[in-house]
């Protein structure tokens, strides 16, 4: 996908200043946008140019990553802090309830305000994310070890080798995830890296990436469980990162989940490869009236409950039967 020509705005919060994309107008309902790592708010730049028509798009850097400036000796960089300051974002710009749309590790910050503050949220969209225990993925485990080494890591960055690896080379996590590696160009890796050319990105980054911790989705299961807002799951059939499987289940547990899509040929990366499809899809789930969310919500309910039931016979027959004793036939004794 090419640049898009879209400028970053920023609003102060009391963690720092917050780096943003924003499309469409005040008039329409408003959707927050979060990306996870190792990208940044120009991850959601085609999804936000397609939906900007229907609602107000917000797509914020999130702390640690991209343009976003927040110290991080003083400001945790968690999941938990993430959220936090995600709820302030919105709030700063008006919006006290929102739909939100969420994408990697940003959904464990979704799924922490999904949970915890359930009011603020109008709608849902789970596409590719962390969920329970399944992450760091390894290809993120991998660079919190190096992460231990932080002067060799920085040293690395700041001499272009990150750089040389994520465009150069067949091992590049970037083009693991995408399903066809041609619609990833190295100008979009290069500006998902760009903001680790200074020192005091680097900074940042490592603050984000070993903040890093599955505990977070774990504890947000609860609340999940007793989520009833509409939400839909959508996700990359090919995503070499995270299974198709984690959003069933997250579909599964949400009593609010009415929609799970699974869109072939694509892969973690979907906005990089198939931005219309989705937009169309999540445009069409954010747009409808609440009253047809409710029908659905039974809908999918009663799926649900089938597709349990269904499970349980399933089984059943796959137990064992137990064989009977056979009693042994008395002999009489034959008469000399």
């Amino acid at each position: 996908m090419s640049e898009s020509p879209l400028q970053k705005n920023t609003i102060d919060t009391s963690y720092g200043k917050i780096a943003y994309l924003e499309t469409g107008t005040s008039a329409k309902p408003p959707v927050l946008f979060v990306h996870g790592i190792p990208t940044s708010s120009y991850l959601w730049r085609e999804v936000i140019k397609f939906l900007q028509n229907d609602f107000h798009c917000f797509a914020p850097d999130l702390m640690g990553l991209g343009d976003t400036i927040v110290d991080p000796t003083n400001t945790s960089f968690h999941m938990d802090s993430q959220a936090e300051m995600l709820i302030e974002f919105m709030e700063k710009l008006g919006h006290s309830e929102f739909s939100i749309v969420c994408h990697d590790q940003g959904g464990a910050a979704a799924q922490i305000i999904a949970a915890n503050t359930p009011q603020k949220v109008t709608r849902l969209v789970l596409t590719d994310c962390v969920c329970y225990d399944n992450w760091p993925v390894p290809a993120i485990k991998r660079l919190q070890n190096a992460g231990q080494f932080k002067p060799v890591m920085n040293a690395l960055s700041r001499l272009g080798f990150s750089e040389w690896l994520e465009t150069s080379t067949r091992f590049s996590s970037f083009k693991k995830g995408v399903f066809d590696p041609d619609r990833l160009s190295n100008e979009s890796i290069q500006e998902y890296l760009r903001p680790m050319k200074t020192a005091e990105g680097r900074e940042r980054f490592h603050a984000f990436l070993m903040a890093g911790n599955p505990s977070y989705t774990q504890q947000a299961v609860h609340g999940l469980k007793q989520f009833k807002k509409p939400t839909a799951v959508i996700w990359g059939g090919d995503d070499f990162y995270l299974s198709p499987s984690w959003g069933r289940q997250l579909y599964e547990d949400i009593p609010g989940a009415q929609l799970f899509r699974i869109v072939p040929f694509c892969g973690h990366f979907w906005q990089e490869e198939r931005p219309s499809e989705f937009a169309s899809v999540m445009g069409e789930f954010l747009a409808k009236p609440l009253e047809e969310s409710a029908a659905d919500e039974t809908a999918a309910a009663a799926r649900k409950r089938k597709a349990a039931c269904a499970d349980d016979v399933k089984a059943t027959k796959k137990k064992k039967k137990v064989a009977l004793p056979v009693a042994e036939a008395k002999t009489t004794p034959s008469a000399e």
